[in-house]
């Protein structure tokens, strides 16, 4: 373990990452909620709490719940789930040198906690100042923290949320426009705008979360290639 890391002040870039992510925090909760909502109808609340703390991931949480309120088995739902965070591959894979003085012990955390939010606050806070693994476990329990409370309370009242509200598109929206004050210049401009416009070309193609990272994979190795070819 680090001097960095025995030191007091951990606790006021853990405090940093908590408060920087939020404001944030605050359009997960609806994703939340929602996600309460259908799991009442599949699975005993415990279990539903069970998921949110363990797996901690709203889109794979969400249709695993519907998986099984179809009666769908074990093996098919951990596939799914498997194949719906295959993004989380190249998010840490972005994330890691930021992180890589952070002592072993910390690396379960470190995955648990990673989110799509928890990531982009984040990067941009180790764009600013350098990398810091306290501020990325702050950041990620922010989430974590407002998600649980969500979740019970999806479950609870859920049955009273009116239909067709649109609750499940308040987190996609948030992230978003977080991720568009990540783009620098036009070559990440132009990167993020082509893997849209793939990811949706992809949909009729592609099934399920694939068409996302199938198009993320594409960009990103196009845009290695010309910013090479640029030097």
């Amino acid at each position: 373990m680090s001097k960095q890391e025995m030191s007091p002040s951990r606790y006021r870039r853990l405090w940093r990452g908590l408060k920087a992510t939020a404001p944030l925090a605050l359009g997960v909760a609806p994703f939340g909620v929602a996600f309460g909502a259908v799991a009442d109808g599949a699975m005993a609340g415990w279990q539903a709490m069970f998921m949110s703390s363990t797996v901690f991931s709203g889109t794979a949480q969400f249709v695993c719940a519907s998986m099984l309120a179809q009666g769908a088995t074990a093996v098919p739902i951990v596939l799914t789930g498997v194949l719906i965070n295959m993004r989380m591959l190249l998010m840490s894979a972005a994330i890691t040198p930021h992180v890589k003085d952070a002592r072993p012990a910390l690396y379960p955390l470190l995955a648990h906690l990673l989110t799509d939010e928890s990531f982009a606050v984040s990067m941009a806070e180790f764009e600013a100042r350098s990398g810091d693994p306290w501020f990325y476990v702050g950041s990620g329990l922010a989430i974590w923290g407002i998600w649980q409370p969500a979740t019970l309370i999806g479950l609870f009242f859920g049955a009273a949320i009116p239909q067709g509200v649109g609750l499940e598109f308040a987190l996609p929206a948030s992230l978003i426009v977080l991720l568009f004050l990540l783009l620098r210049d036009r070559l990440q401009v132009a990167t993020a705008m082509g893997a849209a416009l793939l990811c949706i070309a992809l949909r009729p193609l592609v099934s399920g979360t694939w068409s996302a990272t199938v198009a993320t994979l594409a960009a990103a190795t196009l845009a290695m290639v010309l910013k090479g070819a640029r030097r």
